[in-house]
């Protein structure tokens, strides 16, 4: 009797346990969020991505009813704070930002050894802006036109040296495609993030870069931009014109930059965080917080943020092959 009487306390405090766990985690996504979110920034401050980043923290607190802590954790071309992101708890207080070609180009650099995946780790939340890759020169350049770039390397192979903000950037890609479809040769040098290639040009440290044109912003008197990889002007920078304008190869590359958050969230933060950061991102006070910092508002759904990775994936996939065959 003392036994079953036992067994049966026993079983009925298991019951009560597993309730109370269901009961609090409801409880805990029903108030979610209760803390501040975490932003995970795999640049440099100071860089594109790093700017958007702060721009939405300083907004979404209106819409989620939490701050938004952004973090840099600069590397691999932003995929260790990708790994940090995805390392952390799934409850929806850890997120990532990072530019959707960027994501890409780095898994298909990677392969099997990728740290995360955009496809099977994490899911869009939303775009907050659209990263555009310039060809920027140093103000006192002899160069002012793309086109008078291509007519001198055609004619000194390999002297110029160009920078970019590291190896598996969508920037650095950009340039490599523009080399090849110009058929001439360059020095490559990388640097880890956007600004420190931004501080190489201004410095004369290298001839040319391809990086974020937005990086212009506040240093106009040190650089010059003579072209976007885009197939339409930026919507900042307008009066810079596309390759397919300067009678060169029209590449039409640009990247929609995404909001990540854990794939398995629970489906009500999920839709907490998509309202959140579409309030936030279309809201007038971030469009002009952004444009003051050198780039524009843009931004589309978690579903049309992930066609376009996919069509990114398309056309980067096939050049990296080649790229790194």
């Amino acid at each position: 009797m003392t036994t079953i009487f036992a067994r049966l306390v026993k079983s009925t405090a298991l019951a009560f346990a597993t309730i109370t766990m269901i009961w609090s985690g409801a409880v805990q996504a029903q108030d979610y969020p209760v803390k501040p979110v975490k932003l995970m920034v795999g640049w440099s401050a100071g860089g594109s991505t790093d700017v958007y980043a702060r721009s939405l923290a300083s907004f979404v607190n209106d819409y989620l009813g939490m701050p938004m802590v952004v973090v840099n954790q600069p590397g691999a071309s932003g995929m260790i704070a990708g790994k940090t992101a995805m390392s952390a708890p799934h409850d929806g207080y850890t997120l990532y930002v990072q530019s959707g070609g960027t994501f890409v180009v780095r898994m298909r650099i990677d392969g099997e050894k990728s740290l995360v995946s955009a496809y099977d780790d994490f899911q869009p939340l939303g775009s907050i802006g659209k990263v555009v890759t310039g060809l920027i020169v140093p103000a006192d350049s002899p160069f002012n036109s793309a086109a008078e770039l291509v007519a001198y390397a055609k004619e000194h192979p390999g002297e110029l040296r160009w920078a970019n903000p590291g190896n598996g950037s969508l920037h650095t890609l950009s340039g490599n495609i523009f080399l090849q479809g110009n058929d001439i040769t360059a020095q490559g040098v990388p640097f880890k993030g956007g600004s420190k290639t931004r501080n190489a040009v201004a410095g004369g440290q290298v001839d040319f870069a391809f990086m974020g044109i937005s990086l212009m912003a506040g240093f106009g008197e040190k650089l010059k931009a003579l072209g976007v990889t885009d197939s339409e002007r930026d919507a900042v920078y307008k009066d810079v014109p596309t390759f397919g304008e300067q009678g060169l190869t029209q590449m039409g590359i640009s990247s929609p930059l995404i909001i990540w958050g854990q794939k398995d969230l629970p489906a009500d933060i999920t839709a907490k965080l998509v309202e959140a950061i579409a309030g936030a991102a279309t809201s007038k006070g971030y469009a002009k917080m952004v444009k003051k910092t050198g780039v524009a508002a843009f931004y589309a759904t978690p579903e049309e943020a992930l066609a376009m990775v996919h069509e990114l994936d398309e056309i980067v996939t096939p050049i990296i092959a080649e790229l790194f065959k």
